[in-house]
């Protein structure tokens, strides 16, 4: 059996094919100077704590639809004004983009297992106390909520990085070849899946306790405690990914500001157009799925609670299929050509519903089905493939920072874009608000052109190009 590698400090690269294939051949817990390899069933658990982690984020970007009804018929319109309304919806936002600038560092230069450990624990506890918050005295309760939503922010987004790392690394470790469709199907299928669970579980606790709003409150924030912790206790397991133990900077313990200007000037292009897509992407899609709740219950005549919340269902199942569609696509059309795709179908049905709007808003069942296919070509296009480019574009060593930049720009565009509709909303009419998806997706769609096919990206060739870069810079030494 060959001798282990020995790596050049700064910057480790995978073995050769030959060693791989050695690798491949070893157990686990063989001699100590056996290649890296971690388990199939210490991978099965990473990406399992994945799917149950993004479906939990899911569920938690959810909350904001059933908790603005909620609040809106407890304290009514003059004690939840919009400005709160839009303050609570952003706090969550605003501590993601923290969340995610902070972790994207940390699972690059740290560990992907624990950012995500910690991640679980954040979100587990600020979660509990916020699920308190009805117990609060109504003068303090508005902001006692903006603040633990805030933290509970800054961990769902500090949890996209690693998770988005961790995940594509283990998917392409074992199946390379359907690494993108998997990626998509751990991220943005459960991500979309846990809206209309949300939103069922909601229906059913209004039901059980015959319109109970305060029963109603407290249990679906009690389900978004538990998942969490379960995902924590799943995260105890996992061990890195063979691709982060072999390409890392954890070795490369001085870091001057040279060390990070190189990265930036060799992946400048790609952090730029990754990011304005990712912002765009998030402008139009965050708001309009925040404020469906909003729409739906102001064209429910009799302000019926339970119908709003079955044709909030409906809203929140359509999109399922265009995520479905989407994992299948990218291997079909390509990552680039989905999202594009994605993006047009925003451009059409945006302007359709726009202009039509006053129409549609007297029948109820058209809207939803017309409401539920634009978010369905969005979930099918950037939404499916913007988050897998942002992972594949970048190497190893830095595809949590690369990630978290242009998610932390996507998160910025989720919080300007929810800025803006409700006063676009109340000034122009909701129609306004279909013109401007259509006119931004316009933009998506010339962004994405630029956008690399990341599909055709060999992975372990990035890792070693970066490693000889690194080292014709001083940062390691050269192959």
């Amino acid at each position: 059996m060959s001798e282990s590698p020995s790596f050049p400090p700064g910057l480790t690269t995978k073995p050769d094919s030959k060693e791989a294939a050695a690798r491949d051949s070893e157990v686990e817990n063989g001699p100590s100077n056996a290649a890296y390899r971690p388990s199939k069933w210490q991978s099965n658990v990473t990406l399992v704590s994945c799917y149950i982690a993004n479906f939990s984020d899911g569920y938690q970007n959810g909350l904001a639809n059933p908790t603005n009804v909620i609040f809106k018929k407890l304290l009514g319109r003059s004690g939840y004004p919009s400005d709160m309304q839009t303050r609570i919806s952003n706090s969550l936002l605003i501590g993601a983009i923290l969340g995610i600038l902070a972790f994207g560092y940390v699972a690059d230069m740290m560990s992907r297992r624990a950012g995500l450990l910690f991640t679980s624990f954040l979100v587990t506890i600020a979660t509990l106390v916020a699920t308190l918050a009805l117990q609060v005295p109504r003068s303090n309760m508005l902001w006692f909520f903006v603040i633990v939503r805030g933290i509970c922010g800054f961990g769902v987004g500090g949890e996209y990085p690693p998770s988005a790392a961790a995940g594509l690394e283990e998917s392409h470790d074992f199946i390379p070849r359907y690494r993108g469709p998997i990626f998509v199907s751990f991220t943005t299928l459960m991500a979309t899946l846990a809206s209309p669970i949300l939103m069922i579980i909601y229906l059913i606790c209004l039901k059980a306790s015959d319109n109970n709003l305060t029963i109603t409150f407290h249990a679906i924030y009690s389900i978004a405690t538990v998942i969490p912790a379960i995902v924590m206790i799943l995260r105890f397991f996992m061990v890195d990914s063979t691709l982060y133990h072999y390409s890392n900077f954890k070795t490369q313990k001085k870091k001057p500001l040279r060390f990070y200007w190189l990265l930036v000037r060799r992946y400048w292009f790609r952090l730029f157009t990754t990011s304005l897509a990712f912002f765009l992407y998030d402008f139009i899609n965050f708001p309009n799925s925040i404020m469906s709740s909003t729409i739906i219950s102001s064209l429910v005549k009799d302000g019926n609670l339970q119908t709003t919340a079955v044709w909030q269902v409906i809203l929140a199942v359509l999109p399922v299929p265009g995520v479905v569609i989407g994992a299948w696509l990218t291997n079909v059309l390509g990552r680039r050509y989905t999202g594009m795709l994605g993006f047009g179908g925003y451009v059409v049905l945006g302007f359709i519903i726009g202009g039509t709007y006053p129409k549609l808003s007297e029948h109820i069942a058209a809207f939803v089905v017309l409401y539920g296919l634009l978010q369905a070509f969005g979930h099918m296009g950037p939404g499916a493939t913007i988050g897998l480019i942002c992972s594949e574009t970048f190497p190893t060593a830095m595809r949590g920072m690369g990630y978290s930049i242009a998610t932390a720009f996507g998160r910025a565009g989720a919080a300007i874009g929810t800025q803006c509709f409700t006063p676009l909303e109340e000034a122009a009419g909701k129609r306004s608000t279909f013109y401007l998806v259509g006119g931004v997706a316009v933009l998506g769609m010339i962004v994405y052109w630029f956008l690399p096919e990341s599909g055709d990206i060999d992975l372990e060739k990035e890792d070693k190009e970066l490693k000889q870069y690194m080292a014709e810079h001083g940062f390691g030494e050269k192959s």
